[in-house]
């Protein structure tokens, strides 16, 4: 099994073999153990630990349920989480299995979300939607689609101003620079008067006399509009968030007029044209994959899935995170941002991924709806829950 964890668990390696006779003996003798990572949460009993705490005789589930010399990790969830990794040394009749202890750990911490295995296919997951290519802050990679929906808007805005053009930002120097930094859009509606280079709104645009430094770096830079003859400037960023929810500056529109005056409408129209931008680069930079996941543990906090798709199979595991739908059976989905803590893969090549919910579902109401399914299913389990 070949596992990554983006985020190490914070636990304790017990080393002595006393301390691991006491708690394997304590603990998980004659008790039922997890094995991580596989298709259903398979499990075993634990029937006897060698005095040595390195070897244990586990009773499997069905015949050929491990192979000999592979590496299994058998856990259990107390008030922390108790983790032992083996490797298969023999088989015995009845599916008895023979292990070798490699190590014994357990959390540091109680684990912040109890976890529970939700009944076969009662919850999935759909509609994973994730990048085709990523777009970094660095914009080195600028998928053809940016470029040409760059270029279809500014066939559409052209015809208005004096001077239009729509980029991907580069190293062109002070005010582009500016723009891409804060994200905040630039608007000198009169290069010619000195209160247009402020701003009553800092938090949306460039305090563009603040940024110039004084009186009289305005003054030069009035003589240089006057002298490149351009009345009015505006130049607004594009901003593309991606499916890990990062808001990343990727071009720009720049609109100047040499006669008249760019007016708040027109700023409201290209600003909004920039949504309409990113909405249409969003779609043709989107993977989107309608098969069914099953989900093999939850908690309030997160969930772990099992996904095995071409689509998926290469990509996934670099992604920061994804969007995706949440089905409990014989309800309406829930919408869901997850970051990728960890994932794991089989000899099949299934991948069986860790995530944390993290982010605000579009729809009001659902991050509480979600919970209350958990809940509901940790109750139906017997597990005490804390009323929120």
């Amino acid at each position: 099994m070949e596992k990554v964890e983006r985020k190490q668990r914070d636990r304790e390696i017990i080393a002595e073999p006393e301390k691991k006779l006491h708690i394997i003996g304590k603990f998980l003798l004659k008790s039922e153990l997890l094995v991580r990572d596989t298709d259903s949460n398979d499990s075993v009993q634990l029937l006897s630990v060698s005095k040595d705490a390195k070897k244990i005789l586990v009773q499997g589930k069905a015949p050929e349920q491990f192979k000999l010399n592979s590496h299994v990790v058998l856990y259990k969830l107390l008030a922390r989480y108790l983790e032992l990794e083996c490797e298969v040394v023999d088989e015995r009749p009845n599916n008895q299995y023979v292990m070798e202890v490699e190590s014994v750990s357990i959390a540091s911490r109680e684990r912040q979300f109890m976890r529970i295995k939700p009944p076969d296919g009662t919850v999935w997951i759909t509609n994973l939607r994730t990048s085709k290519t990523t777009i970094d802050a660095n914009l080195f990679n600028i998928p053809t689609s940016v470029k040409v929906n760059f270029a279809d808007y500014e066939r559409i805005l052209k015809p208005k101003f004096d001077i239009l053009k729509i980029d991907v930002f580069r190293s062109i120097g002070d005010k582009f620079d500016l723009v891409k930094k804060t994200g905040k859009i630039l608007y000198i509606p009169n290069t010619q008067k000195p209160e247009s280079y402020t701003t009553s709104d800092p938090n949306g645009y460039v305090d563009y006399e603040h940024e110039l430094g004084d009186e009289e770096d305005v003054r030069r830079k009035i003589i240089e509009y006057a002298n490149q003859k351009i009345k009015s400037e505006l130049i607004v960023p594009v901003i593309y968030i991606n499916h890990d929810e990062q808001a990343i500056p990727i071009g720009y529109v720049l609109v100047q007029n040499r006669n008249k005056e760019i007016d708040m409408a027109e700023v409201m129209e290209i600003k909004t044209l920039t949504f309409e931008m990113v909405d249409r680069i969003r779609e043709s930079n989107t993977i989107l994959v309608k098969e069914r996941f099953p989900v093999l543990d939850l908690s309030t906090g997160g969930l772990r899935v099992k996904i095995n798709h071409p689509d998926l199979n290469d990509d996934l595991p670099r992604r920061i995170g994804f969007t995706f739908d949440i089905f409990f059976k014989m309800q309406a989905p829930l919408t869901a941002y997850g970051v990728v803590r960890s994932v794991a893969r089989d000899a099949e090549n299934n991948m069986y991924v860790g995530i944390s919910l993290e982010g605000n579902s579009a729809r009001p109401g659902e991050k509480k709806r979600y919970i209350d399914n958990v809940n509901r299913l940790l109750v139906d389990s017997g597990a005490k829950v804390n009323p929120s």
